[in-house]
């Protein structure tokens, strides 16, 4: 099966992207892996990695939607959770084919064959480090959803770790425990800083994140390793000790000190590099997708523990077509949400539309509430995570300091509901924040009432029904493809992980972090 994958991805990069911007280098046609230049893979990797996490399945009509960002008015099933088995298979596939384009990177620059041809692109020890910090964002991203799962890494020696083996004649992999592959991140995310020369760079060609920059993206590496440390800091001691060993070391790790350090994927404005959204709204002709009354209703300061009206809501948002903000009802079965008009309610801001959009990978706001978390609710970084989320947004200077003078202080409701606000559209990180937590608390749950009319002089009651399930989901299937093609390994999977289901928990999801985490 991935031995498939690893070959795949030769044909993949024959449809090279437009000849403008970090893209261009796509434009070449390789015909084996040891001719495709480095800045080929790293530009198609980047982009092909940033849509199979922003697209319609994992983040739209998936985690955007169960973190109650966005709301639909026609396909409400993905509202109440509905999820099959072969949902799930385009963006495993598509995950995979990516590792493997970046296992290349890594070989290219490894097998002293291709190394000298490699290093005409960046040092050779760059290009690997950089890569090694791509996998493991998107590896995290997905054992967070899945839980265990195929995985290796470059410096992993556990013998579960041995996806992508195809080469070693490895075309079943083992599924890693959850446990291993969170403490291996740590590890490869470490490593990878200290590997980083930040006085070259880690490209010369191809990078749309940070075009080449090696200090950036050794930021990355260590702002990455808080999120990775700060998940499992209930459950790793470890991983308690990396937090504390890069806020005590600032010049050894540096992490993300302004929004100039946010890992982002700009998007242009001609095809094929549009942003996922773009494509799968404006392209698409779709107008389901609507901002949720949750948002709306917290921006506007009527629900949740801040009763100021929230400057983000211009951005966040558009005024329907009475100038209004109102939001989508979330949850609604399909039947009721057709009985509304989509034009009432408010579309997501018009930066969200653009097909240029910067996809955020990390940015510094989110930096700062981990590290209030992590000193137990600190102000100052509280302060500073709002500040740097509504910078992000364009929002004016008076404005954010008249939010701040009015806030609610910093403890566990408050900053976790300022970090979910500020994570808008990274639908996979705050989906499992919400998981990790149980902030914000005011999300829609199951029997709470959602709709009420009268009709025909008769009051009509509408309450939130998820389908197949009571609550949200806690991972996701594994997708049909690995049930059929990888069978052996997926029944050893679910016979340590728990039985194949919505409502299964992954490891680090186990532990509750705060005794009361879905508090009314």
């Amino acid at each position: 099966m991935k031995q498939i994958y690893k070959y795949f991805f030769l044909f993949s990069l024959s449809f090279s992207l437009a000849a403008c911007g970090d893209f261009d280098e796509m434009n070449k046609n390789p015909n084996s892996p040891q001719t495709v230049p480095t800045q080929s893979l790293i530009s198609y990797a980047e982009k092909s990695l940033v849509n199979a996490v922003r697209s319609t399945t994992l983040s739209i009509s998936g985690a955007n939607l169960y973190v109650q960002w966005l709301a639909n008015n026609t396909y409400t099933d993905t509202d109440r959770y509905y999820w099959l088995s072969t949902t799930g298979n385009s963006p495993w596939s598509d995950l995979y084919l990516v590792q493997n384009n970046l296992d290349e990177i890594i070989s290219l620059n490894s097998d002293e064959s291709t190394r000298l041809q490699a290093a005409l692109n960046g040092s050779n020890n760059n290009q690997i480090a950089a890569t090694r910090i791509l996998k493991v964002w998107a590896y995290q991203i997905m054992t967070d959803a899945w839980g265990d799962i195929p995985y290796n890494s470059y410096s992993g020696k556990n013998p579960s770790f041995d996806a992508g083996g195809a080469a070693n004649n490895i075309i079943y992999p083992q599924y890693a425990s959850q446990e291993d592959i969170y403490l291996d991140l740590l590890n490869e995310l470490k490593e990878a800083s200290e590997q980083l020369d930040i006085n070259q760079p880690a490209f010369i060609k191809g990078d749309a994140i940070y075009q080449g920059d090696a200090s950036k993206w050794q930021k990355f590496a260590n702002s990455l390793s808080l999120r990775v440390a700060n998940r499992i800091r209930h459950r790793s001691e470890s991983a308690n000790n990396r937090i504390k060993e890069i806020i005590s070391n600032p010049d050894r790790y540096p992490i993300f000190k302004s929004n100039a350090d946010n890992a982002t994927l700009a998007y242009e404005t001609t095809a094929p590099n549009q942003a996922p959204f773009y494509v799968a709204t404006i392209l698409a002709n779709r107008n389901d997708y609507a901002v949720s009354n949750v948002l709306i209703d917290f921006l506007k300061g009527e629900k949740g523990p801040f009763q100021i009206t929230d400057p983000r809501l211009e951005a966040y948002a558009q005024p329907n077509i009475e100038g209004e903000y109102t939001g989508q009802t979330y949850g609604l079965d399909a039947y009721t949400a057709s009985l509304g008009n989509p034009n009432m309610v408010s579309k997501p801001g018009k930066e969200i539309y653009k097909s240029n959009y910067k996809e955020v990978l990390m940015e510094y706001s989110e930096v700062e509430f981990i590290l209030s978390e992590s000193k137990n609710w600190a102000q100052e970084n509280y302060v500073n995570g709002i500040r740097a989320s509504m910078q992000k947004w364009g929002v004016e200077e008076s404005l954010i300091n008249q939010y701040i003078s009015q806030v609610a202080p910093a403890n566990a409701e408050t900053v976790l509901s300022q970090k979910w606000v500020a994570l808008f559209m990274q639908g996979a990180e705050a989906w499992a924040e919400y998981r990790r937590t149980g902030y914000p608390d005011f999300l829609v749950k199951k029997g709470d009432v959602i709709w009420r009319k009268t009709i025909d002089g008769q009051e009509v009651i509408k309450r939130f029904d998820p389908i197949g399930i009571n609550t949200l989901p806690a991972r996701l299937l594994y997708p049909n493809s690995e049930i059929e093609l990888n069978t052996l390994q997926y029944q050893k999977a679910i016979n340590r992980q728990g039985a194949d289901e919505l409502t299964t928990q992954i490891w680090w999801n186990k532990v509750l972090v705060f005794s009361k985490p879905n508090k009314k």
